[in-house]
């Protein structure tokens, strides 16, 4: 058994005021802590949620093999742009060639009109002047005996008899 339980100690017990006024301070740097703990939280909250965010947003952007295969369209698109005007340009030569040609037939037309004209004028010419004497166009003489009957193409007779 211990006979010196209540044996006073010697010692300097620090007062009353002094252990509230220290655990005041205490619970106020506690409070305070815990504010900044908080606050630290919130903001490792906002910085998650952007780093989501800008996750999400890059995940959506397109990679290398997208801007390979853009290269590869606009590679095309002046291929066939090429090929577009060289297709045009060529089809202007046809159309001034086609537009040659039919200047060329109009002439032609115009040309083959006024020989046909000069042709069927001579023909008439000829015919009035071989009328008046029996000849035909080769200057045989146009014999045609007054009661022999009409035939056409086929044997038959036009006339009665």
């Amino acid at each position: 058994m211990n006979v010196h339980r209540w044996r006073k100690l010697e010692g300097s017990d620090p007062g009353t005021l002094e252990m509230i006024q220290k655990i005041q301070t205490l619970q106020k740097r506690l409070i305070a802590k815990t504010e900044e703990v908080v606050e630290k939280d919130l903001l490792i909250q906002e910085k998650e949620k952007l780093y989501v965010e800008l996750k999400n947003i890059l995940a959506r952007q397109p990679g290398p093999e997208v801007a390979e295969q853009l290269s590869i369209y606009q590679q095309n698109l002046r291929d066939k742009t090429r090929q577009m005007k060289a297709m045009a340009s060529e089809l202007n030569m046809y159309q001034a060639q086609v537009n040659e040609y039919n200047y060329e037939i109009e002439r032609l037309t115009r040309e083959l009109q006024e020989v046909k004209r000069r042709y069927y004028e001579q023909k008439r010419r000829e015919h009035l002047a071989g009328q008046g004497t029996g000849l035909d166009q080769k200057g045989f003489r146009i014999t045609q005996p007054a009661n022999a009957g009409r035939y056409t193409g086929g044997g038959f007779s036009l006339g009665t008899g």
